[in-house]
């Protein structure tokens, strides 16, 4: 399967995590836990049974992560991200632009900058604005996608209104 489906001129445009390195991540966190239960105790204690039930369904929720990892699906009405549990939907109205963020240097994100339109959100949530993760391990190079999401909100976002 190629790594996009689509053009901007035969939209829409589909985007996938990699299964491989999802799969990978998967395992990596099961053999940590296979070592962490490798590890004698003599009399398991609620927080090691808590721990365990944690790690348990860290590798569960990992684990259908991997089977099916999140899409971006770009269309001229705006970018619907479906991941595992949920989807969401926004118009290219809502973001101003797109970009790569590395922290410190292992994990790269693509980042798009949301605009403050619509309500005023109460108080803590407002700190939640601002920009939108839309996660890494894209079968594309993270500047790559950043590059494609920043062309398909240029040919399809609505130009704003001048007043």
């Amino acid at each position: 399967m190629p790594a996009v489906e689509g053009s901007l001129d035969d939209p829409p445009i589909v985007l996938r995590q990699d299964r491989l390195k999802l799969s990978l991540m998967c395992l990596s966190l099961t053999v940590v836990g296979g070592l962490i239960l490798l590890i004698p105790v003599t009399v398991y204690t609620p927080w090691h049974l808590i721990f365990l039930g944690i790690l348990g369904l860290c590798i569960v929720t990992f684990g259908a992560v991997a089977v099916r990892p999140a899409t971006l699906i770009l269309d001229p009405h705006g970018l619907i991200w479906r991941q595992t549990f949920r989807t969401f939907e926004y118009p290219w109205s809502a973001f101003t632009r797109f970009y790569v963020l590395s922290r410190r240097r292992q994990f790269t994100v693509v980042v798009g900058e949301l605009t403050h339109e619509g309500p005023p959100k109460p108080a803590w949530r407002r700190f939640l604005t601002g920009s939108l993760e839309l996660g890494s391990l894209w079968e594309l190079p993270p500047q790559r996608v950043a590059d494609v999401l920043n062309e398909a909100r240029a040919r399809w976002a609505v130009p704003a209104r001048e007043a």
